[in-house]
């Protein structure tokens, strides 16, 4: 045990290196951070000499501060990409779909099928019953407005 302790700087950047290279099996760049605040941990308790419990309140924060720089910076450089909407809104405009559950004027509750899924809907005019066939006239989140279909 004294050997380990005699040699908690080595451990330390050891235990950073580890970390950097685990970054790729592990999804995301928080690993890597943890593993910087440990490289600098082990360079830092080999200049000061110091506790293990103070060794790991230096890991921790520096850490910490790795990830709140090191995240910024990352953002920077590897912007994201904006996420269009994938149920593209021209799509579902006119189409035709059964009514599973009774479409109420103005109220919740009513469900149509709609790409194999149910939807909530809702009627401006009139109440449609189960298994009338309705037009989609809009939506908004996830409520289709509707109209009954004349067959």
């Amino acid at each position: 045990m004294d050997f380990i302790l005699a040699n908690t700087p080595y451990l330390w950047i050891i235990i950073g290196i580890i970390l950097l290279f685990s970054e790729f099996l592990l999804p995301g760049t928080f690993v890597m951070f943890l593993g910087v605040g440990a490289i600098f941990t082990g360079i830092l308790t080999r200049l000061v000499p110091m506790d293990f419990y103070t060794e790991i309140v230096v890991w921790v924060v520096t850490s910490f501060v790795s990830i709140i720089l090191g995240g910024s910076l990352v953002k920077k450089f590897f912007k994201s990409e904006s996420s269009v909407d994938p149920f593209v809104k021209e799509d579902f405009l006119n189409q035709i779909v059964p009514v599973e559950i009774d479409v109420l004027v103005g109220r919740h509750g009513g469900k149509i099928k709609f790409q194999g899924t149910l939807w909530d809907a809702i009627s401006k005019d009139s109440k449609i019953p189960k298994g009338e066939y309705v037009r989609i006239l809009s939506r908004e989140n996830l409520t289709f407005t509707v109209e009954k279909v004349d067959s």
